[in-house]
């Protein structure tokens, strides 16, 4: 059932907001873990806030669910909560935040893995909504499950709107507005909506870090009318703009179509930020979000350790979080989440020996993650799909394909478990639709990866699909914002291009990777045409480069972070490599490469422990 209300802003209460100092939590608290039916917790504090904290989630996925009711509302990871006590707590597992003298403190984080999510929150923490920006970030993750480049104002406006939500014990409220975003709407004069939607992350107006700002206030504006308003609700004008801009990916006609003249839009969106009185939602909350009947489980004091150490890992501080784990195994070598971490920490630095040795000693120990089987295959995979007549060679690409369709049963929610499926079944010749269905089922599950619809695209190519292949290359066209989106789109398009040119008859399988049994040299591309844009373009990955050597050049060497942790790439000569910066920009010099996010093109090496050869770089 839901209800509106009015919500009467009473200005000085966002001076109230108290910073009460909590007692310190023992070392001896003793940890449980509560399983909801789609979040874990893991606290020192009692059965009953664990259980709170875990409905809290539930509701908040429900609320999600019954705004967007045809979207997602689980992330392929497992979503994992450590609700801490006071702010001890949080100093132990954030201590960056101390580091810096006047850094604002968090009362809680929502920190997205390759593997996993985690979530960390105070529960002692006070104030109005002290969980704003954690339930903002929740909201994002579910967004992006959704959409690929989803327009900005949406993206923030429905985080706003969400993440100011309150979770009651019998009812939820939805739309309560923000004091800061009202204040900032009173004393602003509004962007005009055409300039709202053009503006993007490299605008003056947006600043993630300055959610005190005209756009934050706007968007989530913007977003409580559509949500709120009887009017905008009877005509679904929601709705209505999601389906046209899914279908132009163009947001000012999308608008038009749905909102119509934008200049009356205008004044219609001003004449709403200027009432009194803002109305909200009242939701009666889901019965049945957690499973009373589930039992709490006491969390071993090793295994206290390994989630520490597991959560640095995935807060980019894996050198704090490697010892923890070496000190769960010490305390306890039986304890399979402590492999199953260190396989995690393991693969994200690319030792693919010591995280095959992990994972493999996890699902020994009774783990039943999906991650140590994908990372077992991962390792068999590695440097490219093993393609011989011998024997150890059918073994291998037998085994990899085992442990990926494993992995897919237990957690058929993670993309790239579909990727790496498509191709272990494209070296197939009687698994092409296989091959074909992973990767679209990889798609549907992270539609804001194009890399996998260049995948796609790649396969329908290798089966001789040359018109479904070019349909695809114009939507990846039209889907791409970035830069490095802009050189993937090209590249398949070229791609495509040459095909359709060369007129080759394609081999089924022949456009995925391959090494030879005997690793000595590589095979990419068409089969029948080596010298194809495949082989020229190579594999594209997009991450954020956290070392960059250029002491030595002509040779670059250089680390870039992706979902899966730290790899290393070589560049022979910098003055062949092909760079790229954003629109009406320049590349930076090398020296001024780290820290910058960027989509690489490299070739795979033919000995998989050499880095691969970058051949392209574009700067975002």
């Amino acid at each position: 059932m839901i209800m509106v209300r009015p919500s009467r802003l009473i200005w000085f209460l966002s001076l109230l907001l108290l910073l009460a100092r909590s007692p310190i939590a023992s070392a001896d608290d003793k940890w449980i873990e509560v399983r909801s039916a789609h979040f874990t917790v893991y606290t020192p504090a009692s059965e009953r806030e664990a259980r709170k904290i875990a409905d809290q989630f539930e509701q908040i996925r429900a609320l999600f669910h019954a705004a967007f009711p045809s979207l997602r509302t689980d992330p392929g990871q497992p979503v994992v909560i450590l609700a801490v006590k006071n702010e001890k707590g949080m100093k132990d597992l954030l201590p960056e935040q101390w580091e810096a003298k006047g850094h604002i403190h968090a009362a809680g984080l929502y920190q997205q893995g390759f593997d996993k999510h985690y979530v960390l929150l105070q529960l002692d923490a006070e104030g109005n909504n002290p969980y704003h920006t954690l339930y903002h970030e929740y909201t994002h993750a579910l967004m992006h499950l959704n959409f690929a480049n989803m327009p900005l104002w949406l993206d923030e406006g429905v985080a706003e709107y969400l993440g100011n939500a309150t979770i009651g014990d019998k009812e939820s409220e939805i739309g309560i507005p923000d004091p800061g975003n009202v204040y900032v709407l009173a004393q602003n004069r509004l962007l005009p909506v055409e300039t709202l939607m053009a503006l993007d992350g490299n605008s003056p107006y947006y600043n993630e870090s300055n959610r005190a700002s005209v756009f934050y206030a706007e968007s989530w504006a913007l977003v409580h009318y559509l949500f709120i308003s009887p009017d905008a609700r009877k005509q679904q004008l929601l709705s209505h703009f999601l389906a046209a801009w899914s279908a132009s990916h163009d947001q000012l006609d999308a608008a038009r179509r749905t909102f119509g003249d934008l200049k009356n839009f205008d004044n219609i969106l001003n004449v709403y930020v200027r009432q009194r009185d803002f109305y909200h939602l009242v939701v009666k909350n889901s019965t049945d979000a957690v499973d009373l009947q589930i039992a709490t489980r006491a969390v071993s004091p090793a295994e206290v350790e390994a989630l520490r150490g597991d959560f640095f890992v995935h807060h980019n501080r894996p050198d704090a979080g490697k010892p923890l784990l070496d000190q769960a195994v010490k305390l306890d070598p039986t304890l399979a989440f402590a492999h199953e971490a260190l396989a995690g920490y393991d693969y994200r630095n690319r030792d693919m020996p010591d995280a095959a040795k992990e994972a493999t000693e996890a699902v020994r120990l009774g783990d039943t993650s999906f991650f140590p089987l994908y990372v077992e295959a991962a390792t068999i995979m590695q440097g490219g799909i093993v393609v011989s007549d011998d024997a150890q060679g059918r073994d291998s690409l037998q085994q990899a394909t085992a442990l990926l369709e494993q992995s897919s049963k237990l957690n058929p929610n993670f993309a790239p478990t579909y990727e790496a499926l498509a191709r272990v079944y494209a070296t197939y010749p009687d698994k092409q639709k296989a091959a074909v269905s992973a990767i679209i089922q990889a798609i549907k599950l992270d539609p804001t990866d194009l890399r996998y619809a260049m995948q796609l695209t790649e396969l329908l190519l290798s089966n001789n699909n040359v018109a479904d292949a070019k349909k695809l290359a114009d939507k990846i066209t039209a889907a791409a914002e970035t830069p490095a989106e802009k050189l993937m789109a090209q590249h398949t398009a070229e791609l495509v291009a040459e095909h359709q040119e060369s007129g080759n008859s394609a081999v089924p399988g022949a456009v995925i990777f391959r090494r030879n049994a005997d690793a000595n040299t590589t095979a990419t591309a068409t089969a029948n045409n080596p010298g194809s844009a495949m082989q020229r373009m190579g594999i594209g990955v997009e991450g954020v480069l956290t070392y960059v050597h250029c002491d030595q050049r002509p040779e670059i060497t250089l680390d870039l972070i992706l979902d899966g942790g730290n790899v290393s790439y070589h560049i022979a000569d910098v003055a062949k490599l092909t760079l790229t910066a954003a629109a009406n920009g320049t590349p930076p010099a090398c020296t001024a490469w780290s820290g910058r996010k960027v989509m690489l093109w490299f070739t795979p090496p033919a000995n998989p422990q050499a880095p691969a050869e970058v051949s392209k770089i574009a700067f975002e």
